[in-house]
């Protein structure tokens, strides 16, 4: 089994799409095992980036 981590970005939370997101993600095959909400500071999220 493989594993991945994804991210909903803020603008899309924001929105109201978190939803529709994960409808998707799943819809494409994947299996959800783990949801976990969090907020992160600037400095944390320009780590995934950089």
């Amino acid at each position: 089994m493989q594993r991945t981590f994804s991210i909903v970005k803020p603008d899309a939370v924001r929105k109201g799409h978190t939803g529709a997101v994960l409808a998707m993600i799943e819809a494409a095959g994947f299996r959800l095992v783990a949801i976990k909400r969090l907020s992160i500071s600037k400095q944390q999220a320009a780590g995934f980036y950089a």
